[in-house]
């Protein structure tokens, strides 16, 4: 499990510098909703690189099973450490987005 924290340190103090490359979007797709846009971060290969090894460094792989993806965009980041470390990958997202059988949880 990554924590919040993790996320918001290595954004603003990484070498990187991924702030810049985040584009963020104000009031959308509604009011009060800051969306924070990471795909330009797919076009920017070293910035790929420097995000999946710092999240690699938060865990061991002989303790993960499976990489699961939230929604959409976790999907991508998820898949790509499924794929580094031989492990499988799960899509969660929400009740009727998946064709097939699913399982629900809550």
């Amino acid at each position: 499990v990554v924590q919040n924290s993790f996320y918001f340190s290595f954004i603003v103090t990484s070498n990187m510098n991924l702030k810049r490359i985040i584009a963020e979007y104000p009031n959308f797709p509604k009011k009060g909703i800051l969306f924070r846009d990471f795909s330009p971060i797919l076009g920017d290969a070293s910035a790929m690189s420097f995000i999946v090894e710092e999240f690699s460094k938060q865990f061991h792989s002989n303790d993960v099973d499976m990489f699961v993806g939230i929604e959409s965009r976790g999907f991508i980041l998820a898949s790509i450490l499924a794929q580094k470390y031989s492990k499988g990958m799960v899509m969660l997202r929400k009740e009727g987005k998946l064709p097939g059988k699913t399982v629900k949880t809550s």
